[in-house]
Formats: C-alpha cells, sequence, structure tokens
C-alpha cells in the first residue's frame, strides 16, 4: 500500500485566464475546447483493470504544449469541487506537444493494483502552457484548462440513491439527494415537485444535475413560501440518469411546515 502525507483540499471555483472544462455525460464519446479535442470524456477503471487510455488531438493550426496532472476529486454538498494532489495514479506522459493536427495517447494508470468497496474519483487535468502560439500584440489568448474525470470502481458497482428533506427557514427547506450505493450517478435531469392534497401540484422545480460520487449527498435549496408549504403533502423528485428515468416520493414532516 502507497502511504502519503495529508491532502489539502482546495475548492475549485475559476481560474483567471483559464478555461475549467467540466466534462459531462452530454459527450458521451468526445469533447472539443477550442484547439483541443479528447476522447474519451470519462476513464473508467473497472476492478482488475490497472490502466486506461484517452486521446488529445491538436485541432488548431498552430502547436500546442499541455501539462498534466492528477488530483483526487470530492464534491461539497452545494456540488463544489474539491481537489487534492495525488499519487494514488500515474499519466504518461506528463508534458505532451501537438503538432498541428496531430494526436497522441495518454495513459492513466495504477501503480499497483488496488481493490476497492467504494469507488473512487480523481480528474487529470490538462492545462495549456503559455507560448503555445503566436499572437498578435493586440490579442489576448485565454489558455485552456480541462479536466476529465476517472473513476476507480469496486468489483461489485450497487448504485443507489434516497431523498430527504430538511432545514426549514422563512424561505424554504433543503431538498437532500443521498448517494446510497457504492458508485457515482450522473445526474442528466432532475425536478422535484412539491404535492398537496388529491395530488395538487404546490410547485414545480429543475435543479442543478452532474455527477452525484459515491458515498455523497448534493444539497438543494427549495425556496417556498410558508403559506404554500403549509398544503404539501410530499414532495416527488424525478431524475434522469443513463439508465433512464428514477422517481421516488419523500413525505414532508410536519417541522416542515414551521420556520
Amino acid at each position: 500500500m502507497i502511504q502519503h502525507g495529508p491532502r489539502t483540499w482546495l475548492p475549485i471555483v475559476g481560474l483567471i485566464l483559464s478555461i475549467a472544462l467540466l466534462i459531462s455525460a452530454a459527450f458521451p464519446s468526445g469533447v472539443q475546447a477550442g484547439a483541443l479535442s479528447i476522447s474519451p470524456v470519462r476513464i473508467t477503471l473497472a476492478a482488475g483493470t490497472t490502466s486506461g487510455l484517452m486521446t488529445v488531438r491538436n485541432e488548431s493550426p498552430d502547436p500546442v504544449r499541455l501539462q498534466l496532472s492528477l488530483h483526487a476529486w470530492l464534491e461539497s454538498p452545494d456540488g463544489t469541487m474539491q481537489l487534492a494532489p495525488t499519487e494514488d495514479l500515474v499519466v504518461f506522459p506528463g508534458l505532451l506537444q501537438l503538432k498541428p493536427n496531430e494526436s497522441r495517447k495518454v495513459r492513466i494508470g495504477l501503480p499497483t493494483q488496488q481493490n476497492v468497496t467504494i469507488e473512487k474519483t480523481y480528474r487529470v487535468f490538462l492545462e495549456e502552457l503559455p507560448g503555445s502560439s503566436k499572437l498578435d500584440h493586440n490579442q489576448v489568448r485565454v489558455l485552456a484548462r480541462i479536466g476529465v474525470p476517472i473513476f476507480l470502481q469496486p468489483r461489485e458497482p450497487k448504485p443507489g440513491w434516497a431523498p430527504a428533506v430538511s432545514h426549514p427557514d422563512d424561505k424554504g427547506f433543503h431538498l437532500q439527494l443521498k448517494n446510497t450505493g457504492n458508485v457515482h450517478l450522473i445526474l442528466q435531469e432532475v425536478t422535484v415537485r412539491g404535492i398537496g392534497l388529491k395530488d395538487q401540484t404546490i410547485f414545480d422545480q429543475t435543479l442543478k444535475g452532474g455527477y452525484l460520487l459515491a458515498d455523497s449527498v448534493r444539497t438543494h435549496v427549495i425556496n417556498v413560501p410558508l403559506a404554500d408549504r403549509a398544503k404539501l403533502t410530499a414532495c416527488r423528485v424525478h431524475l434522469v440518469t443513463p439508465d433512464g428515468p428514477h422517481d421516488e416520493t419523500v413525505a414532508c414532516p410536519p417541522g416542515l411546515l414551521k420556520q
């Protein structure tokens, strides 16, 4: 087992003169960010697999230099990405120089085979280095920074999720989506419908999707006036994932009607 020192987890909010591209399920085979195209958009290392490949192509008429780095990846309850440098994986090559219209293979691998019971998540970042291409004196170039998800899966993947409601205040309440499984979920669509007597719709809201990592919670603030909350009997949550639609209904507890 590889031993490492404590990790420093950093919330990723934004980077000056960079583009943080969050690869999502909307692009199952490949994605293009400016002059770069990358395929696949996520790397899954199944149990017993020690490495994976991705292809990086320079679509521009100028040469491009890229630096690659690996980070362990978590997410906070509000969906903010949290990253920490990691030595759990290795990437080769760590530095790419691509000629116009040139493609290169990049390999991501494990130093030793790992058996995990809960999926581990990482991102490999490809960061364009300054001076990759020539500019006119009156041009400003925005450098690309692309993060590709990596999933180290358990031997027996078991997806699952459950909703809950809590923390009422004068504006509304919290809807929590808990990943009860041991692998990530890709939330392509999330809606919540407040239900009253006789299946009356009290409110209907579309929420932020994206990745819901294994054993994590995503918290959504549902702004509903107190008068409307008094009519609620339940909340019906509708998810759409690559596997199809999923629905769960959670009863609204009496405390939800109070501030």
